[in-house]
Formats: C-alpha cells, structure tokens, sequence
C-alpha cells in the first residue's frame, strides 16, 4: 500500500510541475503595457481608451487576452500569424482607422518577426465598404508599447 501512495504523491507533483510551467508560459505577457489614447473595436465589441496589457491564453499564442489595466475591460482575441520582413524593436499594436473609429489589426511583441492579426469583424467591413464607396482607404495607427 505505502509504495503506491509514493507513487501517486510522485506522479502528483509530476503533474503540478507540468501545469505550474504551462500556465506561467500561458499567462506571460506579450505586452507589457500599451496606452491606446482613443476608443476601438475589437469585432463588433468597443472598447474605451486606456492602458491594456496583452497576453496569451493557450501555447500556441493563437488566442490573446487583452486587459485593460484597471480590470474592467478584459476580451479573449482569436488571431493568425503574420510575417514581418524584419522584427519591431519594440512591441506594437497597429489600429485601422476609418474616420474616428478604430479598429485593432495586428498585435506584435518586440524582437518577434511573427505577430498576432485579427479578421476582420462585420462591423469593420461595413466601415470599409462606406470608405470604398467614396473612393477612400482606411489609414493605420502604430502604438508603441509603454515600458512600465
């Protein structure tokens, strides 16, 4: 009986080692701290002007929370990978811009040639459309990340 509660005591701590590792490598920031000084979309979700941070919920950075410093705006974000021909010296989130509405586009960290895009959600689509219409192009918006 006592070498089989040594057994699972040791494949316990074996487990928690492991899950300890993986949501410390879930849960580190890809971004510190960025000030976004206006109002955005992210979908069909807007969201205020402020100070957020951004990490990754799974491994495989595919899925990203952004929260908002103050922990009253927290959103999951599904993204793709994107290539960049050389890695930002510092991290970035880049926002197009139809008129004064916003929407985030692509998050990156520093030193990274790999960064995180989002699709595009119905409502920005529709802003797209009203800008082709009158023979405009939505413009882009870098924001530097804050070092805290």
């Amino acid at each position: 009986m006592k070498k089989i509660d040594v057994k699972r005591f040791v494949l316990l701590g074996l487990l928690l080692s492991v899950s300890a590792i993986c949501v410390y490598a879930q849960g580190k920031p890809l971004i510190q701290k960025v000030e976004i000084p206006f109002d955005f979309s992210i979908g069909d979700k807007t969201l205020p002007a402020g100070a957020y941070s951004v990490t990754r919920v799974n491994q495989e950075k595919i899925m990203l929370r952004l929260r908002r410093d103050d922990g009253r705006e927290t959103i999951n974000i599904i993204t793709s990978t994107v290539q960049a021909k050389e890695a930002p010296k510092t991290g970035k989130l880049v926002f197009r811009r139809y008129g004064k509405t916003y929407f985030l586009f692509q998050i990156w960290e520093s030193d990274e040639v790999q960064g995180h895009q989002l699709q595009r959600s119905r409502a920005e689509r529709s802003f797209e459309r009203e800008l082709t219409k009158i023979g405009e192009e939505p413009s882009t918006v870098d924001l530097a990340v804050v070092t805290p």
